[in-house]
């Protein structure tokens, strides 16, 4: 009985610190729009002073950027896709990269050939 008090607290414990644990810091996308001058002015985040994280701006140059805190992934799953049989240019865009930019519960899923905001499908148990 001592041995399943112990292990009860043991994981309320746990689950206090998991909980208090920060969200991981993420580079931002990159940005079609910034110029390309392949300026590297760090090589890793211990390069860089504190508060911000060592990110690639474009395909060949890196700097010392503020981060941002990688939301939380919604729950449930992205419904699964019919595979085209049918080889056509993708005529769609994407809206969106990430489930926080999507309103509600929707997650940000890929449709037939572009990332949209869909319905979650329920988790498997």
């Amino acid at each position: 009985m001592r041995s399943l008090a112990s292990l009860t607290l043991a994981l309320l414990a746990l689950e206090a610190t998991l909980a208090l644990a920060p969200a991981p810091a993420v580079c931002p996308e990159l940005s079609s729009s910034e110029e390309d001058a392949c300026t590297v002015s760090c090589n890793s985040d211990e390069s860089c002073p504190q508060g911000t994280k060592c990110c690639a701006r474009s395909p060949c140059s890196r700097s010392c950027v503020v981060p941002f805190i990688a939301p939380a992934q919604k729950a449930g799953r992205c419904p699964r896709i019919q595979a085209s049989l049918i080889s056509a240019p993708c005529l769609e865009s994407n809206e969106c990269s990430r489930d926080d930019q999507c309103a509600d519960n929707r997650k940000c899923c890929l449709s037939a050939c572009a990332m949209r905001c869909l319905e979650p499908e329920e988790p498997l148990q």
